[in-house]
């Protein structure tokens, strides 16, 4: 238990160091992307978890999420997430589904002998962004959808020592987001919610996004019936948003695209063969100056249990 207290430690820190970053579209843990503690990850799966975070402006986002993955060969499975979210900040409560991302996972044998799982992905959009409270028009933070449905590329490999890296790529291919927060609405914000514009949100009405990559490393430690781990997750988001003024002019939010490093850290404990109980924990090192599409998380906190059949 030594390494896992290292570990609580050193999330702890960053915590305290650091503010607002990761930046997760949902690929970062996308089919078995992942950590694990099953050794082998080719099993039918239930699962229930559930997501706190705290996002821009001090929100508190809420998302109980179920998860199944089904087999289809020794080789390979399918994966589906349907989460619910609550969203609780200063402008309001919201609650509604959020967006399905569904995977399908399959094990190549490498030319280093290492086992390397590929996953083909995509993230589906339940919405359109445009909710909005006592006329308002809400920004990002406050929508359960991002409005887009993404593909999803993926590769992890499994190395010696307990160590893995996994890269990835998210993209937009089709936007169907509504949201209407643009100069308007940030200017009602700071009259009748008295908002300071420091304090304000990020302009993004008709939100086009663009894609990220990203780099996953960790490394876990093994016990009997336990295992943790820790790792760093640098995104890199590949070109600046665009956003509408008054649903006509299109203007580039400058400073949305560039690097995001997290460091995340696990723990799993193994109830018996078939069942496990885990929590996952992320914060930012490094963060980007403009994050209009909502993500932004200062913690993420996320217990979840397994059965596996």
């Amino acid at each position: 238990m030594k390494a896992f207290f290292i570990i609580v430690t050193s999330m702890c820190i960053a915590y305290n160091v650091q503010g607002q970053g990761c930046s997760d579209a949902g690929f970062c843990t996308a089919g078995t992307i992942k950590p694990s503690a099953n050794n082998d990850s080719i099993k039918n799966s239930i699962g229930f978890s559930v997501n706190y975070s705290i996002g821009e402006q001090g929100t508190t986002i809420i998302s109980p999420q179920l998860e199944s993955a089904i087999k289809t060969s020794d080789k390979s499975m399918v994966q589906i997430k349907i989460p619910f979210t609550f969203i609780n900040g200063d402008l309001g409560k919201i609650s509604g589904i959020g967006d399905v991302i569904l995977s399908y996972n399959y094990e190549l044998d490498s030319l280093w002998k290492y086992p390397i799982m590929i996953i083909l992905g995509t993230r589906i959009a339940t919405g359109s962004s445009s909710l909005k409270s006592n006329n308002i028009s809400l920004p990002m933070p406050y929508q359960p959808s991002l409005g887009t449905t993404d593909i999803i590329l993926g590769a992890k490999m499994k190395l010696k020592n307990g160590f893995s890296i996994s890269i990835g790529f998210q993209n937009p291919i089709f936007n169907r987001n509504q949201n209407g927060f643009d100069s308007s609405a940030y200017k009602t914000l700071t009259k009748t919610q008295q908002i300071n514009n420091n304090d304000n949100y990020f302009i993004s009405s008709y939100l086009q996004r663009k894609g990220d990559i990203m780099l996953r490393l960790d490394k876990t430690f093994t016990f009997k019936k336990t295992l943790a781990s820790i790792g760093l997750l640098p995104i890199y988001h590949l070109g600046n948003a665009k956003a509408k003024i008054n649903k006509a002019t299109t203007i580039e939010l400058k400073n949305s695209k560039g690097l995001t490093l997290n460091i995340n850290a696990g723990f799993v404990y193994k109830i018996n063969n078939n069942l496990e109980f885990s929590a996952i924990a992320a914060v930012p090192l490094i963060v980007r100056d403009s994050r209009p599409d909502g993500l932004t998380r200062s913690l993420v906190l996320v217990p979840s249990i397994r059965y596996f059949f």
